[in-house]
């Protein structure tokens, strides 16, 4: 039997695919509205994480 690397190994088995989509939310912190940065990313086991980081406010969709 071939011993292998782990790079080797996650292609043979479906690899490490992650797929991500940024977003942007307005949101409330503290009774403030900011626009927030959401990078949401799936793994290939279906796992999601989500991370946000303040961003300008001429981004996000205006509520009305």
């Amino acid at each position: 039997m071939k011993k292998i690397n782990m790079t080797e190994a996650s292609v043979i088995i479906g690899g490490t695919c992650e797929t991500c989509v940024n977003t942007y939310e307005l949101m409330t912190v503290n009774s403030a509205s900011v626009c927030a940065d959401v990078k949401t990313c799936t793994d290939k086991n279906g796992a999601v994480t989500r991370t946000y980081k303040i961003a300008d406010k001429a981004n996000c969709p205006v509520v009305g």
